[in-house]
């Protein structure tokens, strides 16, 4: 298995041991301005070599997992909640660190608290920049499980989230096309789409083959 320069190899290891079934898939895409240059699209500045993605749902995938849409996103434009890994920090720290941002809830062992069930796997991307040249990044997919009566308080003005939407796992697919054609309505939010809808097909092929 080769791992991208975006994934810690020992890291990953450990992240295997708790979770043995998650694999690690690599997938090319090419890319240019403004995405991971322009406003709202800088994924990878400040030394961000990944992202968690957090697949949430309230006892079962299939009736339903938790999108979100930013407030300057183009119509639309939901996606599964996803929260860059900073530099120095754990992948499993971010996702505690995300969920809490967003949504105002804590993971951990209690019955009020999200649960961590297991980590999908992650999509390593060689993603081919026109002006950056080469731009390693990766994206970890956990499925997690909110209690049922929980609210949903983001906790962080700056996420700037505009709305929630729940939909079955196994539209993840019909989510990625949307994703696929947001050029349509927006140009400039054409290769971000691109890149979101690849997540959403590899969540979708984990829990809907």
């Amino acid at each position: 298995m080769h791992l991208s320069h975006a994934i810690d190899s020992q890291e990953m290891a450990e992240l295997q041991r708790l979770w043995p079934d998650a694999v690690v898939e690599s997938v090319a895409l090419s890319v240019a301005h403004p995405f991971l240059t322009g406003e709202h699209q800088l994924l990878t500045a400040n030394g961000r070599r990944a992202e968690i993605c957090y697949i949430m749902h309230r006892g079962s995938p299939m009736e339903g997992v938790l999108l979100h849409i930013k407030t300057f996103y183009p119509e639309g434009a939901y996606r599964l909640p996803t929260g860059g890994i900073q530099v120095g920090e754990a992948v499993l720290a971010t996702l505690q660190r995300e969920i809490f941002e967003e949504t105002g809830l804590t993971v951990g062992a209690g019955s009020d608290q999200v649960q961590v069930e297991r980590l999908l796997g992650v999509l390593a991307y060689d993603l081919r920049h026109r002006t950056l040249g080469a731009a390693p990044f990766a994206t970890y997919h956990f499925l997690v499980r909110m209690p049922v009566d929980a609210s949903l308080t983001p906790q962080d003005p700056e996420e700037s989230i505009g709305g929630w939407q729940w939909r079955p796992a196994c539209a993840l697919g019909a989510v990625a096309d949307v994703l696929d054609t947001v050029y349509l309505r927006s140009d400039v939010w054409g290769d971000w789409g691109r890149f979101r809808a690849l997540s959403h097909r590899f969540v979708a092929a984990r829990l809907c083959p």
